[in-house]
């Protein structure tokens, strides 16, 4: 996704909407995907581990997933309009991945392998996850 992102800062430089909105039908997809594995397996470990006060901050994190998808179809959307347009609403949405790809990375992703790996849960005892079908 972030190279995806890149190609349509640099697509709206040259102001070619056209591709912008191509690369925006490629990661579209890709990011669905993304919301669905991440709330369906590593949501559900955190909450089924830690509940849902414990898992507080994750869920947050994971609530940046909608806003991230509207602005994407946004972008979308202003591929036929101005270049200036486009490019400001390109810049808050890559501003907005980038954010929320690091705290999943720095904070939701390691918690979850702690989980799995038996040293994350609430009083120190070890886990034993059950892998999700």
């Amino acid at each position: 996704m972030e190279a995806g992102l890149v190609k349509i800062g640099d697509a709206a430089a040259r102001s070619d909407y056209a591709e912008v909105s191509g690369v925006l039908k490629e990661i579209d997809p890709l990011f669905r995907q993304h919301i669905a594995d991440e709330e369906s397996q590593i949501l559900r470990l955190l909450i089924g581990e830690l509940g849902v006060k414990g898992a507080e901050e994750e869920i947050r994190v994971f609530q940046q997933h909608t806003p991230i998808h509207t602005l994407m179809q946004l972008v979308g959307e202003l591929a036929s309009k101005s270049a200036a347009e486009l490019r400001n609403e390109q810049s808050k949405l890559r501003e907005l991945f980038a954010k929320h790809a690091a705290v999943e990375e720095s904070r939701v992703f390691p918690k979850a392998l702690g989980i799995c790996r038996g040293s994350a849960r609430p009083g120190g005892a070890p886990g034993n996850p059950k892998p999700q079908a």
